[in-house]
């Protein structure tokens, strides 16, 4: 994953202020609700997620969040697919 909007706050010298903020991040879903809560680094690594998706060259292109590579908390698998317009 690239990390466009992380590279670009660490540049700009934002990411450092924040980088001791401590948390876990979490996705949890109940029948009126999705929360995503974190940190603000994680929420910016779930943004450069979102990101990536957004900027793919195909239809469809998707990513798979969950316990295995974001979130440490679950209730669900969270999918950011792309669908391009014609």
């Amino acid at each position: 994953m690239r990390q466009l909007i992380f590279d670009y706050l660490e540049e700009k010298g934002i990411i450092e202020s924040i980088k001791n903020d401590h948390g876990a991040i979490s996705l949890k879903a109940s029948d009126k609700d999705i929360v995503v809560s974190g940190n603000r680094l994680e929420l910016i690594m779930l943004a450069d997620y979102i990101l990536n998706v957004a900027l793919a060259d195909f239809d469809g292109y998707h990513v798979h969040l969950d316990e295995l590579n974001l979130f440490d908390e679950v209730s669900k698998e969270l999918i950011v697919a792309l669908k391009l317009t014609k």
